[in-house]
């Protein structure tokens, strides 16, 4: 059974995320993860650049993100950051759900039995 998910929210914690290039890109979005020692919770956050576009894109961008984290059963253990692509503001939140899901079985984080 797939667990919840806490918020990755410390600085520091993203940049290591996004440093350790285990990352899958698509349209929509790329996909950073990091395994870590301990069992926990998954931690997801998600973030967009100004390339994203107004604020108003950027905040529905990172809107539909979290809501295709919340959506996609993470192994525990697991640190995920996903960044919003241009496409991203303007997608339906299923398309970008189903790409999430996606890039994250290309990265081997998705757990199984709720795959």
């Amino acid at each position: 059974m797939p667990v919840g998910y806490d918020r990755l929210h410390r600085p520091r914690d993203i940049a290591a995320v996004l440093r350790g290039r285990r990352q899958r890109a698509g349209r929509y979005a790329v996909v950073h993860v990091r395994s870590r020692t301990d069992t926990g919770a998954p931690r997801l956050t998600a973030v967009a650049s100004r390339r994203v576009g107004s604020a108003v894109g950027r905040n529905r961008a990172k809107r539909v993100l979290r809501e295709a984290g919340r959506a996609t059963p993470w192994l525990a253990g697991t640190d995920v950051v996903l960044v919003a692509r241009g496409a991203c503001a303007e997608a339906g939140a299923d398309a970008v759900t189903d790409e999430v899901r996606r890039l994250a079985a290309d990265l081997g984080v998705l757990h199984q039995e709720a795959a």
